[in-house]
Order: C-alpha cells, then structure tokens, then sequence
C-alpha cells in the first residue's frame, strides 16, 4: 500500500533522511522506533508533503506521491495524525471533526460514529480546542483523522505527554483500528504500546533504517535496544 525507496530528506541544507526505504502492507500496522531527532517525525512529514523529498520515492497504492502538495496527498486517502496534535483551538470539537469530515474508501466515520467511539468529545462537543485537556485533545486528533476516511493513517507519537490512563486508551484505539484492517503506520516512543499493537516495524538511527523485523525479533535483540532505543 505504502512504499519508500531511498528517500532522502532536508531541512535547508542539513540532510535528515539518508536513504530511507519502508513499506506498509494492506491492513498491516507498522512501528517506526528510534530515538529523538533518529528522524521518525520527518519520515512523516516527507510521505504527507510537509518536506518533499530530494531523492527517492515514495509510492501509494500505485501512484507515486513524490513533489505532490499535502492537500493531495491527504485527499488521495492519507489521514495524519500529527506529533503535538494540532487541533485548531479557536474551533469547537464539532467543528473540528466536521471541517475534517470526507468521503471515501475507509470504514465510514462519521460524526454519530466518532461521538460513540469517543464520548468523552460528544460530551464537549461545544467546548474550543483550547478548553480540553491534553488527553482529549489527542481523542480529538485522532477523530478528525478518521473523519478523513483514510486508506491509511499516520501517527506521530499519539501517546506522547499523555497520563497512563489516557495512554490505555490510545492502545485501545490502536488495537480497534488494526481490528478492523485499517493500516497504520505508528511513530511511537513508547515501546510497550508499540509492540503491543504493530506486525512489523523498523528502527531509525541518525536518518536511515538499522533494523527491520517483527516485535519478537526485536526483542531478542538485546544489543538493538541499548544502542538504538536507549532500553
């Protein structure tokens, strides 16, 4: 469904992603692991056209994505769910979800859907943006991805600054969408959360990928967790 072939990446002349080379399969949940600043966040950023690639490719379901704007990309059916959230605070819950809202080919969320799965927002529904707590905001991320209706999502660090309660249900959420086939590709620094939901995954050092494998195979690598992950 997804794949990178030696993408390399910038920011201005500093060069980030060296050679990078990934893949998602249909229905499939990737893990993208490494460090701070190993470059995750900018693989992101690369594949939704945040920071279009100098080199390499990057194809989606056939069609290669490389130069195209990031409103393309998104409508070709390509939900982010960036680092940080990125809710807007002047808008209220409804309005965020609905100003996101799209037809497509995914599992068909709507407003009523997105409110049963997460009541916490149809509770607040008229609360701003600014007016949630760190854990709703990230509900709310999460929700106006999916109101995209996307092929396939991205993740940066949904878990990130969140309360372990909240973190629980983030997996929660993780673990319905890869139920229900949706592909995921997770950024995730937290490694338990990660392991718990992905079938493959790849680790990043300094812009390029130093291991491929699965969860198991990961963690009989002893020597990969100290060096890379830091565990």
């Amino acid at each position: 469904m997804l794949e990178l072939s030696d993408v390399h990446a910038y920011y201005g002349e500093s060069h980030i992603l060296n050679g990078v080379t990934l893949r998602v399969g249909a229905g499939e949940a990737v893990g993208l692991l490494g460090r701070n600043g190993a470059g995750k966040t900018t693989t992101i950023k690369s594949i939704i056209g945040f920071i279009p690639p100098r080199r390499g490719s990057i194809v989606f379901n056939g069609k290669n994505l490389t130069g195209r704007p990031p409103h393309e990309i998104a409508r070709g059916g390509i939900g982010l769910v960036p680092q940080g959230r990125g809710v807007f605070r002047s808008l209220t819950v409804r309005e965020n979800l609905t100003m996101a809202a799209r037809a497509g080919k995914g599992n068909g969320w709507t407003l009523d859907r997105a409110f049963q799965r997460f009541p916490r927002l149809g509770e607040r529904q008229k609360n701003y943006g600014d007016q949630l707590s760190g854990g709703e905001q990230q509900m709310l991320a999460v929700a106006r991805a999916l109101m995209t209706n996307p092929t396939l999502l991205l993740m940066d660090e949904p878990s990130e600054g969140l309360a372990p309660m909240v973190v629980r249900e983030i997996g929660a959420i993780l673990a319905e969408l890869k139920q229900e086939g949706v592909p995921l590709l997770l950024v995730e620094q937290n490694l338990l959360l990660a392991l718990d939901i992905v079938d493959r995954l790849y680790v990043m050092n300094k812009g390029t990928v130093v291991f491929e494998g699965t969860p198991r195979s990961l963690l009989a690598n002893e020597t990969l967790h100290r060096q890379y992950l830091g565990v």
